[in-house]
C-alpha cells in the first residue's frame, strides 16, 4: 500500500513539473510572438509623441542609413545602365557625386529627429494615419525577421514596407524597402517624395 501511495504522489509530482514546464514553454512562446508587436505598438506611441530616445532605440539607424544609400546608388547606377545620351551623363554625374551630396544628407536627415519631422508633418497634412491605424500587414518573415506593411494615403506612395530584426533580445527597425513611387525614381533626386521614413 506504502508503494502505491509513492508511486501515485511521484506521478503527481511529474504531472505538476511537466505541467509547469508547457505553462512557462507557452508563456515564453506567447511573449515571442507578440514582442514585435509591441514594439510596433511601442514605436507607433513614440512617433505620436515625439520622443526621439525611443525612436532612436526602436530603429537600428546605422543599418537604415547605410541600407537607403545603397539603395540610391543601385538606382542611380540602374538609370545611368539604362539611359542614354544626356540622360546617361546626368544619371552617372549624379552616381558620382551621390557619396558627398546624398550621403552627408542621409546621415543628417534619416535620424529620429527627421523621421519624427516627417511623420508631424504627414499627420498634419493628412498623407498619414497614426504607425498603428496604417499598419496593413505584419508578420514574421524568418523567425528573427518581421515584415511591416504601411498604407498611406499618398497616390504615388500607395505602400511602405519595413523589417524589424531581432537584435539580441529586442526587435528594431533595421530595413526600409522604398516604395515603388509612381514617377519618382530616387528619393533624394529631386522628387516630392519623404526620405526618412
Amino acid at each position: 500500500m506504502a508503494y502505491l501511495e509513492t508511486e501515485v504522489i511521484a506521478a503527481h509530482r511529474h504531472i505538476r513539473r511537466r505541467t509547469v514546464a508547457y505553462v512557462v514553454l507557452g508563456a515564453l512562446l506567447a511573449s515571442y510572438l507578440s514582442y514585435p508587436y509591441v514594439t510596433l505598438y511601442r514605436l507607433d506611441r513614440a512617433l505620436e509623441a515625439s520622443d526621439t530616445r525611443v525612436v532612436a532605440e526602436l530603429i537600428d539607424w546605422p543599418s537604415v542609413r547605410t541600407q537607403l544609400k545603397a539603395d540610391v546608388t543601385t538606382s542611380l547606377a540602374t538609370q545611368a545602365y539604362g539611359a542614354s545620351g544626356p540622360e546617361a551623363i546626368g544619371a552617372a554625374f549624379a552616381l558620382a557625386l551621390s557619396p558627398y551630396v546624398f550621403d552627408p544628407v542621409a546621415d543628417r536627415v534619416i535620424s529620429p529627429s527627421g523621421l519624427i519631422a516627417w511623420y508631424a508633418d504627414a499627420r498634419r497634412s493628412g498623407r498619414s494615419s497614426t504607425l498603428w491605424e496604417a499598419t496593413s500587414y505584419a508578420f514574421f518573415r524568418t523567425p528573427t525577421r518581421f515584415l511591416v506593411t504601411l498604407r498611406m494615403n499618398e497616390p504615388q506612395y500607395p505602400n511602405i514596407e519595413f523589417e524589424m530584426r531581432l537584435n539580441g533580445l529586442r526587435w528594431q527597425v533595421d530595413h526600409l524597402v522604398w516604395p515603388r513611387a509612381r514617377g519618382i525614381a530616387v528619393p533624394g533626386s529631386g522628387g516630392s517624395g519623404p526620405t526618412t521614413e
